[in-house]
């Protein structure tokens, strides 16, 4: 398992439910190594139980434990409910509903536990139900039981059969023998209903919040007594084979509570969850059958360039949208997003010769999956139409039904958002090898300028929706450019953590005292480095929207500016930035001696989006430890120049 250390104990001659200890910076393309699922199948199969220590962050169960306790506390009483079920002395068993933060893939989509469910429960599988069990102070132990009774009426053949649901237990709190926990026979999902089992033979698991435990349906268990005077909340997670469907426990509540509107926000790789859901709100299937499908944590398993090819058949389905079947496909580049070149050899629009676009070529970007919503992304094209009116930027080309992106899927992969947008001519400032030329650098101050006095100008609609670069989204919940930053920050090796912690914290008073005004703070291309700018009939012409969103006008100067911080020159280049800017309209003057610290910014945040996009990708995996050891010496050097 590379550099990490993954405890297994089989604990196979004794009473004790095998243990997976995995440690808490365990990158997620680890959790998926066909070694340990294997094994965790194997434990698992023979004893119908499974503990897995550290599966879940710290922050994502805290959240969790919050949101319950705010939401749920009104069960926090020794009383009848219509909606939950009694399971035991003081003990109640309600239906949670799949909202923020429970409507979180971190929490029912775990990249281990969906391949484990798969080896153990075939495909096809669904998350059958969703509750908590509430364990009040002062509660009794809990009867003896299974979950579910008998398929047959034959106790041999019951006794041989596969799982057919699985149960996920999530504490909220720590399970103590203060607190309680749960007792669980060993092996006794294998063994006849009518076996006598000694108390003595059972586990009782404690843990702490982060781990968790899997119990078969047919295993025996029952809680133990609550002697804290703490409420002891669990979580359950029950997965079924495709076919079976619970008949008993349900009769007060519903198995899954689910809104359309929160079905719609769940990521597509891991809507088949939901595929009971999905019918019964009577939405159309939007997926392919999950049997046939690679699954969006299998793909990140492929080497990068089976990926690019996987994506390659991917983009040839998402030409056809645009009317292109004999287009010619070239890999440009297989980053954050896959970009493709697409010329169309018989498309001979008139296009005039001082223009920036190429007749019959185009650029095809098919969006990182996962991660912004169908909504950022037409956004962001929006913005691009509008900038297009007035400035040399790619233009998006609509969809034969004129919409401005597609989606695309084939049988290797599930959907994922495409655009196209016209070629731009040029080289770029990087490959011209003419970066410090400072009348470049006066251009590119234009040209923000011109973007800036845009976006400051323009109304955009009611359903525009891009990033905020705040401290938020860039070291908070955004970070690493991600829809979990905390977990961006746990999976940071510890020898860089506190020294980027520094810079965060640095630039969180910077951006405080500054606020969000609009003459501070509005749209921003976000990634204007040299390589996204493109030299082009004398003009500079700014690609590679991905990034744009809401930050400080300052950051864009920055970005450009980062490249020349080791630079003799660079008051020069500032001072030549600044002065094309200012050509065009006001820069803020409260911004200035903070763009330094958005340099730092950025150092720091792009080495957060190379830790996130490491779990899932294997180019950005193979220069990891290069790139944070670069950034670090370029962080530290900031912070000596900011103390000198």
């Amino acid at each position: 398992m590379s550099d990490f250390v993954v405890q297994v104990y089989k604990n196979a001659s004794s009473n004790k439910a095998p243990t997976i200890h995995l440690p808490t910076n365990l990158p997620s393309q680890e959790l998926t190594n066909p070694q340990l699922v294997k094994a965790a199948q194997g434990l698992f199969e023979t004893s119908g139980v499974l503990l897995i220590k550290n599966l879940f962050s710290k922050e994502l169960i805290t959240n969790l434990q919050t949101s319950f306790v705010e939401r749920y506390q009104v069960y926090f009483e020794d009383k009848d409910y219509a909606d939950a079920l009694k399971v035991g002395d003081k003990r109640r068993m309600l239906t949670v509903d799949i909202a923020p933060p429970f409507n979180n893939p971190d929490l029912y989509g775990n990249p281990f536990l969906l391949h484990l469910m798969r080896s153990l429960l075939g495909t096809g599988f669904v998350l059958g139900s969703f509750g908590a069990v509430i364990s009040l102070p002062g509660s009794k132990a809990q009867h003896v039981h299974r979950d579910h009774p008998s398929l047959f009426d034959n106790e041999e053949l019951d006794t041989q059969i596969p799982s057919f649901a699985i149960t996920l237990v999530i504490p909220l709190v720590d399970l103590t023998p203060e607190t309680g926990s749960t007792r669980v026979w060993k092996g006794s999902h294998r063994q006849y209903s009518s076996q006598n089992l000694s108390r003595q033979d059972a586990d009782t698991p404690y843990v702490s919040t982060g781990s968790c435990y899997l119990m078969d349906y047919q295993l025996l268990h029952g809680g133990t007594a609550n002697v804290s005077n703490q409420v002891r909340p669990i979580l359950y997670l029950n997965y079924y084979r495709s076919w079976f469907q619970e008949a008993v426990n349900y009769e007060q509540q519903a198995r899954i509570l689910l809104t359309k509107q929160e079905y719609q926000k769940i990521p597509e790789p891991y809507k088949f969850l939901f595929e009971r859901q999905r019918e019964s709100l009577g939405l159309q299937q939007t997926l392919p059958a999950v049997g046939s499908n690679r699954t969006y944590k299998e793909f990140e398993q492929l080497t990068s360039a089976e990926q690019s090819k996987t994506l390659g058949e991917l983009a040839k389905i998402a030409l056809a949208s645009y009317g292109f079947k004999q287009a010619q496909l070239k890999l440009i580049t297989h980053g954050d997003n896959t970009v493709f070149s697409v010329v169309v050899p018989e498309l001979t629009s008139e296009i005039s010769a001082d223009s920036p676009y190429v007749s019959n070529r185009f650029v095809l970007r098919i969006h990182r999956a996962s991660y912004l919503s169908h909504e950022a992304i037409a956004s962001e094209l929006v913005w691009l139409r509008s900038l297009a009116a007035k400035l040399p930027v790619p233009e998006p080309i609509p969809t034969l039904d004129q919409k401005l992106w597609t989606i695309a899927r084939t049988s290797d992969i599930s959907d994922r958002v495409c655009s196209l947008t016209r070629w731009i001519k040029g080289a770029s400032l990087l490959d011209q090898a003419r970066p410090s030329n400072l009348q470049d650098i006066e251009l590119v101050g234009q040209l923000i300028g011109k973007m800036h006095d845009h976006a400051h100008r323009w109304s955009p609609p009611d359903t525009f929706t891009r990033p905020s670069w705040n401290w938020n989204g860039l070291f908070g919940e955004g970070a690493g450019y991600s829809n979990n930053g905390a977990r961006v920050w746990e999976l940071m090796p510890q020898a860089y953590r506190g020294l980027f912690e520094t810079v965060s914290k640095q630039v969180k008073h910077t951006m405080a005292s500054l606020g969000e005004e609009r003459h501070q703070f509005g749209l921003i291309h976000g990634d204007l480095w040299l390589g996204n700018l493109l030299v082009s009939n004398r003009q500079i012409c700014p690609i590679d929207f991905a990034d744009c969103g809401y930050g400080y006008w300052g950051y864009d100067l920055a970005r450009f500016l980062s490249y020349f911080s080791q630079s003799q020159r660079f008051e020069q280049c500032c001072e030549k930035l600044l002065s094309g800017y200012t050509q065009v309209r006001a820069f803020p003057k409260e911004q200035l001696p903070h763009i330094a610290t958005f340099m730092a910014a950025q150092q720091v945040t792009l080495a957060l989006w190379r830790v996130n996009r490491a779990q899932d990708h294997p180019s950005f995996r193979s220069t990891l430890a290069a790139d944070l050891q670069e950034t670090a010496t370029e962080v530290e050097t900031f912070l000596a120049q900011e103390g000198s």
